[in-house]
């Protein structure tokens, strides 16, 4: 065999093409050149991806043919239809990478957490973030939790000498 009928496909680099265009879109203005940039770039990306499409398609593809076959071999070896494949007791986690959805979601959390007078703190929203399978992406998500808690003025007072501790008011 020659060396590159041995050789896995590799796949290709990955980008954040949503990201790309979203930070043209916040650059741009509402002239049509500005518009035209947008959609030629949205074009150019979409043009950009098409090799990951194909990798994550023949990898597809090949994992399918895979389980076809073994099952074939299983019900021809074993004489018996499969049986039920145990469920996975995972939950996928969301990802809070917008402003908006990290905003709710922390101000739903604390709010759950808590009564009236209680205290939070951003460490405890991050837990239950967490097991709720929310992951915040950023840099330090307790200083941004803490940062969104003391947005909500009207449900939220800063306890005074204590880092990341809130009272919650209502």
């Amino acid at each position: 065999m020659t060396e590159q009928a041995t050789t896995k496909p590799k796949p290709p680099p990955l980008k954040d093409w949503r990201e790309q265009v979203e930070n043209e879109m916040k650059r741009g203005g509402h002239e049509k050149e500005d518009v035209l940039k947008i959609i030629w770039l949205a074009q150019d990306l979409l043009s950009e991806m098409g090799p990951g499409q194909r990798w994550v398609s023949e990898q597809s593809t090949y994992l399918n043919s895979i389980a076809s076959e073994y099952m074939r071999i299983y019900i021809t070896r074993f004489g018996a239809e499969l049986p039920p494949r145990p469920q996975k007791e995972t939950r996928p986690e969301i990802l809070l990478y917008t402003p908006g959805s990290r905003k709710q979601a922390v101000r739903d959390v604390a709010l759950a957490i808590t009564k009236p007078g209680n205290d939070v703190s951003d460490e405890a929203v991050l837990e239950e973030l967490k097991r709720r399978g929310m992951n915040i992406d950023a840099a330090n998500p307790t200083a941004t939790i803490s940062t969104i808690l003391n947005g909500f003025k009207s449900q939220f007072e800063k306890v005074k000498g204590k880092r990341g501790v809130f009272r919650r008011r209502e």
